[in-house]
This record gives structure tokens, sequence and C-alpha cells, in this order.
């Protein structure tokens, strides 16, 4: 352990996946509906056992081909990039200084828990910002796993901002964007809905039929996307096989997740399989992570994509098996 952390990131470096996801759930209920899912989704994107297992080997490179890594998995490369999508990202730099700032100042920290320091924190930043708290709690959350990912110095020098960010600037009105275009669509009776990739670009969305699973409709966008990430060969979301059996097509779904087919068994396997949410998250009927082959769409929906894939569980091959269902 480096000399120099703070007895608060000590602390941090004790706690373990069941740690982060107890104190999580906790959290959730205090978090506006603007970026409860958002917040949910960066911690599945951004696990804590994808990690240790980058930080845990002398031959990261190995770690890639064991994992079968593809992308851009390290958090420290694009620390500001990954928070952009949550609402909070509007508050980032005062979160970045506020987190740094309480890992100096925490001198007991083992004396309460961690939900309670998150929401500490949060309450105070608030307080300052004269914003409800409800809306820095999930982006105070990320904000503290960052610091036990990439530790205090680096959380402290990246960029500054995520950037660009053109949602609007209140917590209203990027619900009324989410809620798409709802009861006009059927009336329209157009039977093509709008799918948003990027809420921060207007021009970032695609269409699908009605029915069309996501990563079929995402095909469809004759754009070339390769030059911003190379996984992206044909439309906005990474694809291989449109059959589940991959797993680069894995989303998060922010907004509209009621238009979306309910997960089947096999999708529900798949997601185990590739460790991608924790299993109370798969468990719902309607979770922040999807496999975008695998979702039909049935109205207006507004996604997030990962910047790698992989496959952080061991593999087991009856689930393996599934893949050619």
């Amino acid at each position: 352990m480096a000399a120099d952390k703070t007895v608060f990131e000590s602390y941090l470096h004790r706690l373990g996946e069941d740690d982060w996801a107890e104190s999580l759930v906790r959290i959730l209920p205090r978090i506006h509906p603007a970026d409860s899912r958002a917040t949910r989704i960066w911690f599945a994107f951004w696990p804590l056992k994808l990690r240790l297992a980058l930080d845990g080997t002398p031959d990261p490179a190995q770690v890639f081909k064991d994992l079968q890594l593809d992308g851009k998995p390290r958090l420290e490369e694009q620390i500001d990039a990954s928070v952009a999508f949550l609402f909070g990202s509007h508050y980032w730099p005062e979160v970045k200084q506020a987190v740094a700032a309480y890992a100096e100042e925490a001198l007991e920290p083992q004396e309460t828990s961690l939900d309670s320091h998150i929401l500490e924190l949060a309450g105070r930043l608030a307080a300052r910002l004269q914003v409800e708290q409800s809306l820095l709690a999930g982006i105070v959350s990320v904000g503290v796993m960052v610091l036990r990912q990439v530790g205090r110095s680096s959380l402290a020098t990246c960029a500054g901002e995520p950037s660009p960010n053109g949602r609007p600037k209140s917590a209203a009105g990027v619900m009324k964007l989410r809620r798409g275009r709802g009861w006009k669509s059927l009336i329209w009776k157009s039977r093509k809905y709008r799918v948003t990739f990027d809420e921060s670009v207007s021009e970032s969305c695609y269409e699908a039929l009605d029915g069309q699973d996501l990563s079929m409709a995402s095909g469809s966008d004759p754009r070339d996307f390769r030059e911003s990430d190379p996984r992206r060969v044909a439309g906005p979301v990474p694809v291989q096989c449109r059959s589940g059996a991959c797993g680069y097509c894995w989303i998060g779904v922010l907004a509209g997740e009621e238009n979306l087919s309910e997960m089947t068994a096999f999708e529900k396997r798949r997601l185990e399989y590739f460790g991608y949410a924790p299993p109370a998250e798969i468990a719902r009927k309607h979770p922040a992570v999807r496999l975008a082959c695998q979702s039909k769409c049935y109205g207006d929906v507004s996604i997030v994509v990962p910047p790698w894939n992989g496959v952080l569980q061991e593999p087991d091959p009856e689930v393996s098996a599934d893949a050619g269902d």
C-alpha cells in the first residue's frame, strides 16, 4: 500500500465488492430520479472487480487476454468522460474537489458506514452549492469510487469537466427529455422509435422499427463510428454476433426501459456469464444493463454504450453452451 494514501483511502481499500453493493442499495433511494439509473449504470460499467483484476497482476496483457477485454477498460484514462451521462456531471468539478478534501480530513472513517460517508459529503456539498442533496448523492457515490480506484492524485489532476454536455441544466429538463415522444408515437403510428445513445449531442440517435432489437436497428445507421470506437463497426452500438454470444453489445438503459422487451432467461444467463451486473440488478424486471441484441424496442429509449467489453466471471461450461441457442 502506497505511503501517501490517507486514512480514508486506506479505509476504502479495505472494503470489498459486497460492501460497496450494500452501501449503494442504501444510497439509491436518496438519489434523484434523474440519476438513479445512471448511477447504477456507472457502477456496472466500472466495477471494483475489474479494477482489482487490472491492478492485481504484473502482466496486464495477460489479464486482457484472460478476461477477453476489448475497448478501453481503464478508468484512469477516461475519468471525466466516464461520468458524462450522469446529470450530476454538471457538478463534477466541485465533486472532485470535495472528495479529495474529504479524503484528507476523515481521520477515523471506520467509525461510520460507507453510505453515511457518501451522504454526509453529498449533504455538505449540496449546502454549499445550494442544491438538493438528491442531485449530488449519485455523483458523489461515483466520485468516492473513482477515488478508490485511481487514487487522490489522479482524481485531482484529471482534466476538469466531462465534455461536451449539452443536456438541460435542470433535473426536470432531463426527465422531460428522457420521456421522448410518449403517446405521440402511438397517435402518429409511425412504428419507428428514437434510440438516443448520447444525450449530450442532439444528433446522437438512430431509429428502431417496432419490435426490432436495438443492435439490429443500430446496424441500420449508415454513419461511421469507428474513429471514436473501433468496436463500432456497424452503427453506434458495438457488435460481433447479434446472438448474445459475444457480449459486445451490452448497454446501459437510462430511460424508456419499459419500452423494451422483458429480459428472457437466456439474456439473464448471458449477463451473469459476462459479469456485467450483480445478481440483484439482473433480477429486476427492467434492469439498468441489457444486451442490445436481446432487447426489442417498442418505444423511445435512451441508452449508454460502455467503452469496453469482456468476461469478468469464471466461465461456466453450461452457461457458455447457451450461447449457441
